[in-house]
């Protein structure tokens, strides 16, 4: 629009002048040769010669106002008040400045009341048009190009015609030169037939000057030659002088060979006559019908120059009908109108992603008009977006290799060119037409900068943003003041993680040129990075006036940006009160304003009222029924994600992209929608380990979609989450086919080495990655502090997180992961501290929480270490039972034990124990010698007066002690008693320490124990005949364990040796080693499936699995070696979380001789002749091999009652040769503090302090 303020407005009169000296001929000669310039279009020539005469001159007023024109021409609006200022200071009252006062003010001030003066005229609201237009130019009509539309209004208005024509010959004979003024004069009389060829006459003598705007001249005969039809030979001899000019018109071409037919070639026009005898001979008055009939193709030219072709052509219509002296006139601008709506509607069906509709309509219009330039275009653009190459090129190349190349059809070709692979050819295309071109080198600079860009969105297509990026840096070195290819190269520096040095090519744009343009490209870029304030502030620099919607709809955007920002602080700070009454105000404020509406609903959602958030913007769309508002309808989208309404949103999609007008850019974020929506729903079924479900929906993934970095990424996940690790990589390698240099992609690939147990190829992948991150990709880094923290390598990770604290402190993703390593350390405070620093970050950030959990990222880690604190009060029922010898080996116990756990900070917990313990090992047959006899001292002394003897027993074991977790290490001290009640009770205790390495792990363990085999060997017992105690066996024993991680297998073993005693029990030494291999079969985030293989191998010093005194009552072979698979599945869903376990083995044993009384010789000796007299034998019991077929199977089941209590069951069945010990568990547990993360898995029982 500045373009038509360029020569501003003069009034005809001016009253008072400043005395300045008049232009010297010299000054007058540069100050007329920069007019012309300036008309052609030129002011970048026209700058240099004004330039160049203000160096002489610096004061003079005639150039100073024009280099002023000049500024506002180049929408350099700062800088043509500035020289206003200087004008206004120095010749206040002079023409110049008058002039140049009027123009500025047309551009800035009274900007929106010209541009609705010229709204009214095109309403055919004529009358009130040229009310305002006199309102804008109360001195009179203005000069420059702005006369056009002033004197256009004038003509329209009532009995405005004739005194517009009048004004307009009286000016142009005043002023012979003006030539804009006199193409004014032209277009008016070019609208009747009755003085069009006098319009005429005016255009060719115009044309014919080198001086004068040419295109305008020609554009101008174009029109009324078309307005004038093939009917009246009178304009044969201008069709043939514009075909002179103009070869290739194929519809002026086909007018011409019409009227030869009609004797145009030797038309021989009437004589002119004066003035008098032409009123004399004057018609009378028109009739009425002929002056409606005009008044109908008036108001039809208005139509059809606003765009509304149909419109035109049924007032074309009605004024054939009414006005047939005109016939040739009104079915020319039919057919005129039918070829450019035919036309639009083309364009129209290209926008809208259409353009198969698009290409048809293209050559419909083509059969009117052949070769015609436009539709060509429009129809090469058609073809394009199918994908129909050579189709494009065919059409295209003519119009590119003709004798003045057409620009904008060698910019579609080079598309062409690019998408075909072809772009090596591009060069010497350009060259070519560069030398058949005619025009500034500048324009050429600016086209090559056009295909330098169309080559690099290709290259950001496929992936290589490196090349695009240096081609945008080249385009960018052609044309500096460009602001939009600045914007495209910023954003790639940003997508790649430099937003530092995006910022700087915007800065750079704003020293080059700080235009409008510039300074909201700048703000938009700025606004990506959600610097609200820098881009408010940028934006702020461009003057009201010279705002385009799309700058208001930014700084608006930005405003309520900032009041957003305000609203998440107060929600940070607690005050959800004050913060919900501000966004009610604010949703006052834009009623009217769909996407205002749909960011305060998605802080309603953050809030978590999210029907709120979504019921104001489903209201807007439900009181627009007829509006198809697919923005807003996307926007809508975006809202039922954040609400996680995934189960509406698909239908909304579908609903949404069915209705009209949905653009290819609608389209396709649309598609994105639904391409997020689908990486949720895979995400979601991997989380509940449904894979198969999660690979159908990724499947169900239309083919454009699988070429998405996201949508390999997930896929990589789920075959992670399948245990394909190499598949993950081949998913990941797939993305850097595309772009080697992807981040992601690549980290991805070292997860997979570290799975793989590769961890030095993965720390290799990782530093890699970190030497080509620059300092300022936030988002980079910390996935690579991610990886360090993943490897254990905690101080690199700290290395590269700490310099984004200093610059990035604000951004709750830095603060959470310097957290996580403060975490990884054994910082718990320090970590706790950063959680919540980074959960009030993510309030201000507007971060939703999980619909799962209602915690965000923050409160989630948060209430994970919470966890570490937290205190818990337990007790069971604990049944067990043994088969065995009646009062001997046969054993029911019942333990309720009693748990208390106290925590000490994060890193510590207090715990006591107070289980009560019942033994029941049944009647001893004592009335019997023979089985009695292998009981206590009977077989030394006898069974006389014994009756059958119940054994059983009854304490309570008290314990307390400290258990430590740190990072890496851990350890628990206790100290206890075996229970107070028993017949023989110890004193326990132990010290158990465990250090965890990245992939292995090492531990000790120093104990004494309780040996629970028996009543004998777990009380103690009492001899029936002597009343003597002995039992109450502790192991007292060391043991060292150790881990490997080797692939995705655990090797492991663990290697014991303990020394055993008990009250009057021969003392004992055992040698334990156990060894396997633990092999994950399935892996989920919510179970896990694996097997193996265990080798155990256990030497006794001597054999005490007997129940004479004396012996311990344990079994204690001298050989056993067993080897077993076990399977082992545990899981969580929901409240409940589970293990089941078995196995299956073979064993192989031998147990040595053992005295009946080890640590009584004279008992032996008794035992010898009373046994021998019975006929028992000798008093030893008998060595002999044994083992052979086991398993086990094992179970429990836990669920969470509510947020505090949880109860649980376990079971555990023993068989094999002569050992079928049976277990059943039935728990409770009550936590001090609420549980809100999922329930952890496998089952925890309480276990009694005996089991430690």
């Amino acid at each position: 629009m500045l373009a038509l303020l360029v020569m501003g407005s003069m009034p005809m009169a001016i009253c008072a002048q400043s005395a300045a000296p008049a232009a010297s001929p010299q000054m007058q000669q540069l100050l007329d040769s920069a007019r012309v310039w300036l008309a052609k279009g030129r002011p970048d020539m026209a700058r240099g010669i004004v330039e160049k005469a203000l160096v002489s001159d610096p004061t003079q007023p005639d150039a100073l106002a024009m280099l002023g024109q000049i500024q506002l021409t180049s929408n350099q609006v700062i800088d043509a008040g500035k020289t206003l200022q200087q004008l206004q200071k120095l010749y206040p009252h002079h023409p110049a400045t008058l002039q140049l006062a009027q123009s500025y003010r047309l551009a800035t001030t009274d900007r929106t009341a010209l541009a609705e003066a010229r709204l009214l005229a095109r309403s055919g609201k004529s009358d009130e048009a040229w009310q305002k237009m006199q309102a804008l130019f109360p001195n009179g009509a203005p000069s420059g190009a702005l006369a056009q539309d002033y004197y256009r209004v004038m003509a329209g208005s009532t009995n405005g015609r004739d005194r517009a024509l009048a004004e307009l010959r009286q000016r142009t004979a005043k002023n012979p030169d003006d030539l804009g003024l006199a193409l004014t004069l032209a277009d008016l009389l070019t609208d009747r037939a009755s003085t069009r060829l006098e319009g005429l006459d005016i255009i060719y003598r115009v044309y014919q000057r080198q001086d004068s705007n040419r295109a305008q001249a020609l554009e101008l005969w174009r029109r009324a030659l078309n307005s004038a039809g093939r009917d009246d030979p009178a304009y044969y001899v201008w069709y043939l002088r514009y075909l002179k000019e103009v070869p290739d018109d194929a519809n002026a071409r086909d007018a011409l060979a019409a009227l030869a037919k009609k004797g145009g070639a030797s038309y021989v026009p009437p004589p002119k006559e004066s003035a008098p005898v032409a009123a004399a001979r004057a018609p009378a008055e028109t009739p009425a019908s002929v002056r409606q009939g005009r008044a109908w193709g008036e108001q039809g030219l208005v139509a059809m120059r606003a765009g509304r072709h149909d419109e035109a052509r049924g007032l074309f219509e009605r004024a054939l009908r009414l006005d047939p002296d005109n016939a040739s006139k009104w079915r020319s601008l039919m057919n005129t109108s039918a070829f450019w709506g035919t036309l639009a509607k083309a364009r129209n069906a290209n926008a809208a992603g259409d353009p198969v509709h698009g290409e048809a309509l293209a050559r419909d219009a083509l059969k009117m008009q052949p070769n015609q330039a436009d539709a060509r275009k429009v129809l090469a653009t058609s073809l394009i977006a199918q994908e129909k190459w050579a189709e494009a090129e065919q059409i295209l190349r003519p119009m590119v290799e003709a004798p003045k190349p057409d620009a904008d059809a060698l910019e579609q070709l080079a598309r062409v060119y690019v998408a075909t692979h072809r772009t090596a050819e591009l060069t010497p295309l350009i060259a070519r037409a560069e030398e058949r071109a005619t025009g500034s080198t500048d324009a050429m600079r600016e086209l090559r900068a056009q295909l330098l860009s169309i080559e690099a969105d290709q290259m950001i297509a496929d992936g290589r943003h490196g090349a695009a990026v240096l081609k945008l840096e080249e385009a960018v070195r052609l044309t500096p003041g460009n602001a939009w290819l600045r914007y495209t190269l910023a954003r790639q520096y940003r997508d790649m993680g430099l937003p530092a040095t995006g910022r700087g090519v915007m800065d750079d744009g704003l020293r080059v040129e700080a235009s409008p343009d510039m300074r909201y490209a700048t703000a938009l870029y700025l606004n990506s990075l959600d610097e609200i304030d820098a881009a408010s502030a940028v934006l702020a620099k461009v003057p009201d006036a010279q705002r385009s919607d799309g700058m208001r709809e930014l700084a608006a955007n930005l405003r309520v940006q900032g009041e957003l920002r305000d609203v998440r602080a107060l929600v940070a700070q607690g005050h959800r009160q004050e913060a919900a009454a501000r966004l009610d105000a604010m949703a006052a404020e834009v009623p009217d304003d769909p996407q205002m509406l749909a960011s305060i609903g998605r802080e309603w959602i953050a809030l978590g009222e999210p029907e709120k958030g979504l019921q104001q913007v489903r209201h807007w769309l439900d009181t627009h029924p007829d509006d198809p508002a697919i923005g807003v309808r996307l926007r809508y989208g975006e809202l039922l994600a954040s609400a996680n309404r995934d189960d509406e949103l698909g239908a909304w999609i579908a609903d949404a992209r069915a209705r009209p007008g949905v653009t290819p850019e609608q389209q396709s974020g649309f598609d994105d929608q639904l391409l997020r929506l689908a990486l949720r729903t895979a995400g979601r079924q991997m989380d509940a380990g449904d894979f198969k479900a999660a690979g159908q929906t990724l499947e169900a993934v239309p083919e454009a979609g699988k070429a998405d970095r996201r949508w390999l990424l997930t896929q990589a996940d789920l075959r992670e989450a399948q245990g394909d690790y190499r598949g993950a990589e081949a998913s990941a390698n797939a993305i850097l086919k595309k772009d080697p240099t992807d981040a992601e992609a690549r980290l991805t690939i070292a997860r997979m080495e570290a799975r793989l147990g590769h961890r030095q190829a993965a720390e290799d992948i990782v530093n890699q990655v970190l030497a080509d991150t620059p300092p300022d990709d936030v988002d980079t880094r910390l996935s690579i502090a991610r990886r360090y923290t993943a490897l254990g390598r905690n101080a690199r990770a700290q290395d590269v997180v700490d310099p984004l604290r200093a610059t990035n402190g604000e951004r709750s993703d830095v603060t959470m992961q310097a957290g996580r390593i403060a975490q990884a350390q054994g910082d718990y405070n320090g970590a706790a501290g950063l959680y919540r620093v980074a959960r009030q970050q993510e309030a201000a950030e507007g971060e939703l929480p999980s619909a799962e959990d209602g915690l965000t990222s923050a409160g989630r880690a948060l209430k994970s270490l919470q966890d570490r604190r937290q205190g818990q009060v337990a007790t069971a029922i604990i049944q067990s039972n043994e088969s065995g010898s009646s009062g001997m080996s046969r054993l029911n116990a019942t333990e309720i034990p009693v748990y208390l756990r106290i925590p000490d900070g994060y890193t510590g917990h207090w715990f006591f124990h107070a289980d009560t313990v019942i033994l029941h090992a049944d009647t001893l047959p004592a009335d019997r010698f023979d089985p009695a006899y292998k009981f206590g001292q009977i077989a030394a002394w006898g069974n006389a007066g014994l009756r059958p003897i119940d054994q059983s027993d009854k304490g309570v074991a008290l314990a307390a002690g400290y258990d430590f977790s740190g990072a890496s290490n851990s350890w628990r001290a206790d100290i206890g008693s075996s229970p107070l009640g028993f017949t023989v009770h110890q004193v326990l205790g132990g010290f158990a320490y465990r250090h965890d390495f990245y992939n292995a792990s090492l531990s000790l363990d120093v104990s004494r124990r309780p040996v629970t085999a028996s009543l004998l060997s777990y009380a103690g017992a009492r001899d029936p005949v002597t009343g003597d105690t002995w039992g109450g066996v502790v192991r007292n024993s060391i043991t060292v364990r150790g881990a490997q991680d080797v692939g995705r297998s655990t090797l492991f073993a663990s290697l014991g040796y303990g020394t055993y005693d008990g009250k009057d029990t021969r003392s004992n030494q055992d040698f334990r080693l156990r060894t396997g291999i633990d092999w994950p079969v399935y892996v989920s985030p919510d179970q896990r499936f694996s097997s193996g293989l265990v080798v155990n191998y256990w030497h006794y010093a001597n054999n005490q699995h007997f129940y004479t005194y004396g012996n311990g009552g344990y079994y204690s072979p001298q050989k056993y070696v067993s080897i077993s698979i076990p399977l082992d599945w545990r899981g969580r869903k929901g409240r409940w979380a589970w293990e089941l376990e078995a196995s299956v083995g073979h064993s192989d044993t031998r147990e040595d001789t053992a005295p009946y009384f080890p640590t009584r010789p004279d008992l032996q000796q008794l035992a010898t002749a009373r046994m021998a007299a019975a006929d028992l034998g000798s008093p030893y019991y008998g060595s002999g091999n044994g083992g052979g077929f086991s398993y086990t199977v094992a179970g429990a089941l836990e669920y969470r009652i509510t947020e505090h209590w949880v109860m649980g069951t376990r079971f555990k069945l023993d068989r094999s040769h002569d050992y079928a010990p049976n277990l059943g568990t039935i728990y409770l547990r009550y936590f001090f503090d609420r549980q809100s993360l999922p329930v952890p898995y496998p089952p925890n029982p309480v276990q009694p302090y005996s089991a430690y």
